[in-house]
């Protein structure tokens, strides 16, 4: 049986906010296998970003992980230094944000912040330095790289700098990227763009990926599983095709049935009522319950337990005499 590559284990995270702590992610366990690529869909403020930060480290100062595994490899992530995180970052595990200018430096050339990580992680000279980050460039589709080796970010359209920010993740190799919406700020074009950049990159690198969006159509484009999260709880999980034909919780159906269908022109696009629950005012039932046509008495008190098909995963009271418990 294959190792996974990426292990998150029971995972909670809570926040201090001014109301007081909450738990934002609570009990998220999935894993990520070499060469394969997981997506993570779900509404802003289902927790896809803090799931992100917590495996890299860079959860803000006001959040923690309150108990959990997150394993890498063989390293205990959740246990590692500063020092030890500042090894890994970068060679091992890579992250790609969605607004390319929080990722870079407006005051240095694009050359010198690619090649950051090589200096950081390796004793190659500034020569073969150079010429590697040239390379990088080239393979991520930047134009007349030699030249934009001396340009600043500023001086790069948006598409651009994405892909700068993509051939920052890549260089030092990473087993792991984790892309967080890296095509939301962009043009419809560009995003096509860049999808086919990493679908590129997922032919010709030995690597893994964890792509979090909330376009169905990039999801389905890149991804062989999908995480569908709610409301800092992972729902259902599956192989893309599944997900997409045959989704089983109320929210992944509802989420597919929002998603814009030419055979339905002319007609209203489907919306999900109501709105994810903000963190000081989940109860202890299914969270989706308010939002949700086909819930029972059980929803609004208990938490459903989790059951497994043959190919998913789902935690939802409706599948409680169809099968097992799995987690």
């Amino acid at each position: 049986m294959v190792k996974p590559l990426l292990s998150v284990e029971e995972v909670e995270v809570s926040l201090q906010l001014p109301e007081g702590e909450f738990n934002a992610l609570e009990r998220i366990s999935f894993s990520v296998y070499p060469n394969e690529v997981v997506g993570i869909v779900g509404e802003s403020g289902c927790g896809k970003s803090l799931t992100s930060q917590a495996i890299m480290g860079i959860l803000p100062k006001n959040a923690i992980i309150k108990q959990g595994k997150i394993i890498f490899q063989d390293d205990e992530l959740t246990a590692l230094s500063r020092k030890q995180w500042q090894q890994i970052r970068g060679s091992k595990l890579s992250m790609i944000f969605q607004e390319p200018m929080t990722s870079l430096n407006p005051v240095l050339t694009i050359g010198k912040q690619i090649s950051e990580v090589l200096k950081q992680h390796t004793t190659l000279s500034k020569k073969d330095m150079k010429e590697k980050t040239i390379s990088i460039m080239k393979e991520v589709g930047l134009p007349r790289a030699a030249q934009l080796w001396k340009a600043y970010p500023h001086q790069l359209s948006g598409g651009m700098r994405q892909r700068v920010v993509i051939a920052m993740a890549l260089i030092g190799q990473p087993k792991l990227i984790i892309a967080d919406e890296p095509t939301t700020a962009l043009d419809v074009t560009i995003q096509a763009q860049i999808v086919e950049l990493f679908k590129k990159i997922k032919q010709t690198r030995n690597m893994s990926m964890i792509f979090i969006s909330h376009d169905w159509g990039v999801i389905h484009a890149i991804c062989d599983r999908v995480l569908v999260m709610y409301a800092g709880r992972i729902v259902e999980q599956g192989s893309i095709s599944k997900l997409l034909s045959s989704p089983k919780h109320p929210y992944t159906k509802s989420l597919i049935q929002s998603i814009p269908d030419g055979a339905r022109r002319g007609q209203p696009l489907y919306t999900i009522p109501g709105t994810v629950p903000q963190l000081h005012v989940r109860h202890t039932g299914c969270p989706f319950a308010d939002r949700c046509q086909f819930k029972i008495a059980s929803c609004e008190q208990i938490f459903p337990h989790t059951y497994k098909f043959n190919e998913q995963t789902v935690t939802c009271h409706l599948y409680a005499k169809e099968k097992e418990v799995s987690l």
